[in-house]
């Protein structure tokens, strides 16, 4: 149980660090991106991130595979989640699908690549 604290939060300090820097310091006015362009880039951002966590913690925190295939379901979820709630919180207009979807991609491309290449000695 304590291995699937220590994976939540090495992802919920990376999707803190995401939404501190992707949010900016003040409001601007500016175009939206498209929702698939913004995805990927969160994508990006999340294999980036997997790769410097596994840099920093190159065991699995995880060793059982019923575990690990739980973590790589449970944890993006409740990232994604974090994401919306923090950006409803934040704006003060509601949950947003899309925050909810680019929090999941993020925490679940990061969760991918520990997945496959973290050591599980």
């Amino acid at each position: 149980m304590i291995e699937f604290i220590f994976e939540v939060l090495l992802q919920l300090v990376f999707e803190i660090l995401e939404v501190v820097f992707t949010s900016g310091a003040g409001k601007r006015e500016r175009e939206p991106q498209s929702p698939i362009v913004t995805a990927i880039i969160y994508i990006a951002f999340g294999i980036m991130a997997g790769f410097v966590s596994l840099w920093i913690f190159p065991q699995a925190f995880i060793h059982s595979n019923l575990g690990r295939v739980a973590n790589l379901i449970l944890t993006p979820l409740l990232m994604g989640l974090f994401a919306a709630a923090f950006s409803a919180w934040r704006s003060g207009d509601g949950l947003r699908l899309w925050r909810f979807i680019n929090g999941y991609v993020f925490a679940l491309s990061l969760a991918l690549v520990r997945f496959y290449t973290a050591s599980h000695a």
